[in-house]
């Protein structure tokens, strides 16, 4: 978009003086223009701009009309209710990022990716391999983490490569799938190797879809191998499959939509690819280019905002069966990373766990990412230098495969009711 400059002679222009101080007189010009198109005003010493730009702390004038329905910010009071409220915020000090990601995970050479449902009973399990071995790294957050194996893959540990990782549906119960994994991997002989044959690694993450299920599903050793089974390269199956087919989000007030499965790929131009897999069942709404896309909605349809709802003292629901969820996650490089690096990549990559949802972490989330790195790269990106472009690039991808995720879990949700 293009960007329209009137000069100003004053440093900081407040729009309650603009008119009547004749030194500011293209002031009221790049107002009214504001006005007119939506934009919100940025204001420098050099200018007012028309733009989504944002400056510094008490330099700014928002207008909201209905195209842009955003509200004047840093009023007298210094008051942030009226802020663009939600993850899309974070882009006023520079985390956004308008690059689009494609590919999927499968696109790190090795990486092979299987789903198994119970569509009966609405939940299902996401397996992600790499037999060779790949160096591991995690980060937990949240109030109600669901994990396994996850203290064997920190540093300092004698875990130096894991065979896959599971995510999988069924809260703690889930966890039982892994054990299909694990034997699906030593049957095909991968594994760690040990007097008694290969001992296989494969950590896993739950999230909590029971609410929503039919019955008492409860993913399984049985349904874990059949994931392994079906584990493979190429395209990946997106939205309400694998350990997505019970997923849900936006779900501290209102009435809940539907989340999936997900993933991104990108690389680094003459270095690594990076990927993301992601099971999106957020308590928060799903953001994307300032608006949300899916979240609690209100009786009429409407989006409730629930950040927005916190802000202005509606009390949040107390954590309930109804209110717990989690988003989980799985990045995957090439890059040559130790188990410390790879740690701090997972960590890195929860920035665009906070970009795509809002809230996110909280006490009703158990947020894990998982990164797994399997070295082949040979551009010679290593150390701090690969941590610092690797995590960056994970936190844009996983963004953007929790948008991809719910988009297609949205899109056959309306195929479907098509149908009927």
């Amino acid at each position: 978009m293009d960007r329209k400059k009137t000069k100003l002679t004053a440093k900081i222009i407040k729009p309650e003086d603009a008119r009547h101080d004749e030194k500011r007189g293209n002031a009221d010009k790049a107002i009214r223009r504001a006005k007119y198109w939506g934009f919100p005003v940025r204001m420098r010493n050099s200018g007012i701009y028309r733009g989504k730009g944002v400056p510094e702390k008490n330099n700014k004038i928002f207008f909201n009309n209905e195209k842009n329905p955003v509200k004047k910010i840093y009023q007298d009071d210094h008051s942030i209710l009226n802020h663009p409220i939600g993850p899309s915020a974070n882009r006023l000090i520079g985390q956004g990022t308008k690059v689009h990601a494609k590919g999927s995970i499968t696109d790190v050479p090795g990486i092979l990716v299987g789903h198994a449902e119970d569509r009966s009973g609405r939940t299902g399990c996401t397996v992600i391999l790499y037999p060779e071995g790949a160096v591991p790294g995690v980060d937990v957050r949240g109030g109600y983490p669901g994990t396994e194996q996850t203290d064997a893959i920190k540093p300092g540990t004698s875990t130096d490569l894991i065979q896959g990782v599971l995510l999988t549906g069924g809260s703690n119960f889930g966890l039982a799938a892994t054990a299909g994994v694990v034997n699906w991997l030593a049957e095909n002989g991968y594994g760690t190797p040990t007097d008694v044959g290969p001992l296989p690694t494969v950590p896993a993450a739950v999230i909590f879809d029971l609410y929503y299920a039919k019955g008492s599903p409860r993913p399984d050793a049985q349904l874990g191998y059949k994931a392994a089974q079906a584990a493979k390269s190429g395209a990946v199956a997106q939205g309400s499959v694998g350990a997505g087919a019970g997923a849900t989000v936006g779900k501290i007030y209102g009435t809940p939509m539907k989340g999936g499965v997900g993933t991104a790929s990108w690389q680094i131009p003459g270095g690594p690819i990076v990927a993301a897999i992601v099971v999106v069942n957020a308590l928060g709404d799903i953001w994307n280019n300032d608006h949300i896309i899916a979240g609690a909605l209100e009786p009429d349809g409407k989006f409730v905002n629930q950040t927005r709802a916190i802000l202005e003292g509606i009390p949040p629901m107390p954590i309930s069966t109804r209110s717990r969820s989690t988003t989980i996650a799985v990045i995957a490089t090439t890059a040559k990373l130790d188990k410390a690096e790879a740690g701090r990549v997972a960590t890195l990559a929860h920035d665009g766990m906070a970009r795509a949802i809002s809230p996110v972490h909280i006490q009703g989330d158990g947020d894990t990412v998982f990164c797994i790195a399997t070295g082949t790269d040979t551009s010679g990106l290593i150390g701090n230098a690969a941590v610092t472009a690797v995590g960056t690039v994970a936190a844009v991808v996983l963004e953007q495969a929790i948008v991809r995720g719910v988009k297609a879990a949205q899109a056959e949700m309306k195929h479907q009711q098509s149908k009927k």
